[in-house]
């Protein structure tokens, strides 16, 4: 009898938790650390859906960010889709949390996605974005100042499904419009799968123009969404938000 009930008593967490992901009716899309719709760390042609909002943030390793911050920081980000085609985001990245052991300042970036084509049976989904969009007029050259975010990108994503389980594709050219990102290619991409078991989980592989990395996401409660990578297959990131359509 105390047996039983211990066994029951192991397997009830995760018999809640596959009951609140599944019961979510929205396919659902990866997250990028800099608050829009992406891969982990790299750019994806995906959004979420019409009227979606999302306010979140990340706890970054100081691996993720540019070298202006040479420590582990956080950032906070509100995104919405307010057109089936468009998504804009507000994020803001945290200075001096742990170097000063204070909240000193943050950084803010408005970043833009325009889906040019939407995904056919055959054709990819095809998206033009820009990440720190307003601190300079301009898409093609460098800011300087407090442009740690610049790049302009396109991006080409592809979903197969088999069996209820869907395997996506993704590939997008960087132009770097920034003093403090690098890259070792202007080409990134990756790959992400979400299993059949477990539809509202995204498990993902990417390389981000500089590193290669591993994460997944999951979406609990209908609204709470979770994300954990590993930069280079070493350096740790977490983040969560809250999402909700107002549609």
């Amino acid at each position: 009898m105390f047996l039983a009930k211990q066994s029951f008593l192991s397997r009830l967490p995760g018999a809640i938790l596959l009951l609140l992901v599944s019961s979510y009716g929205y396919s659902l899309k990866a997250q990028s650390t800099i608050g829009m719709s992406g891969l982990l760390n790299s750019s994806s042609a995906y959004m979420a859906e019409d009227g979606t909002v999302k306010l979140g943030g990340n706890i970054l390793n100081k691996a993720l960010t540019p070298n202006v911050w040479n420590y582990h920081t956080i950032n906070f980000f509100g995104n919405i889709t307010f057109l089936p085609f468009f998504e804009v985001s507000l994020n803001n990245t945290v200075f001096d949390l742990v170097h000063e052991g204070r909240f000193n300042n943050v950084d803010r970036s408005i970043n833009l996605k325009l889906r040019i084509l939407k995904e056919g049976r055959y054709c990819p989904a095809i998206a033009l974005g820009s990440n720190d969009f307003l601190t300079t007029s301009t898409l093609i050259n460098s800011g300087g100042g407090n442009k740690f975010f610049g790049k302009t990108y396109l991006a080409l994503s592809k979903s197969i499904r088999f069996k209820e389980n869907i395997l996506s594709f993704h590939l997008a050219y960087n132009y770097l419009v920034s003093d403090f990102l690098t890259q070792k290619t202007p080409l990134s991409g990756g790959i992400s799968y979400s299993p059949s078991f477990y539809n509202k989980m995204n498990i993902i592989a990417e390389y981000d123009t500089n590193n290669f990395n591993f994460g997944a996401n999951v979406l609990l409660f209908k609204v709470l969404y979770a994300q954990f990578l590993m930069q280079d297959l070493k350096y740790p990131s977490a983040g969560v938000h809250l999402q909700f359509n107002i549609k």
